[in-house]
């Protein structure tokens, strides 16, 4: 960047629709609309500007980028959503068929407990319990690494850490709701066995 004097560049660049960039700043940030406003009326008064004429000429403020850098952020959150429920859906997937593959190796153990007693709504839960405990278990992996992560980043950019307690609440309601949604059908399943018939499964 190199800075002269606007008479110069007039002298000595001139050529067909030329733009001249002028920064201005101010002592307070409070005042910067107010700095605005009065530049823009000076320049439409230089400019010979009527009333009803739109300005020739644009003011653009610095946190312009910082709004562009904002909406980028928002962009990239959006990715960064549809991603983690693909991931969440694959777990739920995953997760949903290792029980449905625990109900099969453990159907004599529901065969026997039917036998002795225990309902459908007590198996069903059971199997519940399990899937949501796994999840919780993943659930609270994911936040201490997080976490850990998010501490060693802010010690090396010297900056403060903050705990954030509404993405970690939000996570743990996630995983319950992810355990519920792949444990129903094998709990389901499982609680609705013929305990004649389990029992005399290998």
């Amino acid at each position: 960047m190199v800075l002269i004097p606007l008479n110069n560049a007039r002298k000595y660049y001139v050529a067909p629709n030329r733009s001249y960039f002028i920064a201005v700043s101010v002592a307070d940030i409070v005042n910067m609309e107010g700095a605005i406003g009065e530049a823009t009326g000076l320049f439409r008064t230089i400019r010979k500007l009527a009333l009803k004429e739109e300005s020739d000429f644009d003011i653009v403020k610095s946190d312009n980028l910082a709004n562009e850098l904002i909406e980028n952020l928002s962009f990239l959150s959006g990715a960064a959503t549809i991603i983690g429920f693909l991931t969440l859906l694959g777990a739920a997937i995953a997760l949903m068929n290792i029980l449905l593959v625990s109900v099969k190796e453990r159907t004599r153990e529901i065969g026997v407990s039917k036998a002795i007693g225990a309902t459908s709504a007590t198996i069903k839960w059971q199997f519940l319990v399990e899937s949501i405990v796994i999840c919780q278990i993943g659930g609270v992996l994911g936040i201490l690494g997080g976490l850990l992560l998010g501490l060693v980043v802010a010690v090396a950019l010297g900056g403060s850490f903050v705990i954030p307690w509404g993405w970690m609440i939000s996570g743990v309601v996630i995983c319950f709701v992810v355990g519920i949604s792949a444990g129903m059908f094998p709990a389901i399943k499982a609680s609705k066995l013929d305990p004649i018939v389990a029992l005399r499964y290998e």
